[in-house]
């Protein structure tokens, strides 16, 4: 990899970094998702996988080591990355693939929790927190073809790519709680009873971290995608 490839990997690591020590403090809201997501998206997978990785390591380094969260780390943001670097080369027709994928991840989530041995503590709170999740991602995904089918000379480029990339992010900012609630309960020897109730547990905390991811996403990708792309074309 070219030493400006490997000095643009660990500004954005240490930006990725930085990020996320100032938002600490604000639960439920964090950047990383956005600036990764440009980040990759416009140098591609392979120094996205290396800067994502550099990133897990030095925010361990800061926080403190926990091996579930190192692995939790390790695993999901090299696989963010990956995504968001093919995301670009393979974006298949009129976004017929993402929108027809997230609205069936939506009906499937919206729909899951009915039949989920939830207690009445949870029951409310993980049904509105997985219908409006499935609000969310329906509206990206049909407002990503929409505008792809619109008349004119020209697709809404700008439109579109930002959609896909929100509900992209919106799904992965799921698979996150997802393997979280499989990697703790299993580091801390959690009996059934009590990784349900982390597991029911992470799903309200995911309602804040889902929406930001949607938001921040929608509105930040396209300008950062810029800005990175201004720094590739410079000498």
């Amino acid at each position: 990899m070219p030493v400006k490839r490997l000095a643009q990997c660990a500004v954005t690591a240490a930006l990725l970094t930085a990020v996320q020590y100032v938002l600490s403090f604000a639960a439920g809201v964090e950047l990383v998702t956005p600036v990764l997501a440009a980040f990759s998206y416009v140098f591609g997978a392979g120094c996205g996988i290396l800067t994502a990785i550099a990133f897990s390591l030095i925010r361990c380094l800061i926080f403190g080591f926990y091996p579930n969260v190192a692995l939790l780390y390790l695993i999901y943001y090299p696989l963010f990355a990956l995504l968001f670097g093919l995301l670009k080369k393979h974006r298949p027709p009129a976004c017929s693939g993402p929108a027809a994928l997230y609205i069936m991840a939506a009906a499937a989530l919206a729909g899951g929790i009915i039949g989920l041995p939830v207690s009445a503590a949870y029951k409310t709170g993980i049904r509105v927190m997985l219908f409006v999740l499935a609000g969310v991602m329906i509206f990206l995904g049909t407002f990503s073809a929409a505008m792809y089918l619109r008349k004119g000379d020209k697709p809404r480029e700008r439109a579109v790519i930002s959609a896909d990339a929100a509900a992209l992010a919106t799904l992965m900012t799921v698979l996150f709680t997802l393997l979280d609630d499989l990697i703790t309960p299993l580091f801390m020897g959690l009996g059934q009873e009590a990784a349900a109730a982390y597991f029911y547990g992470g799903f309200l905390a995911m309602i804040p971290q889902t929406l930001c991811a949607a938001v921040s996403v929608s509105v930040l990708f396209w300008p950062l995608k810029s800005a990175f792309e201004a720094i590739d074309r410079r000498p």
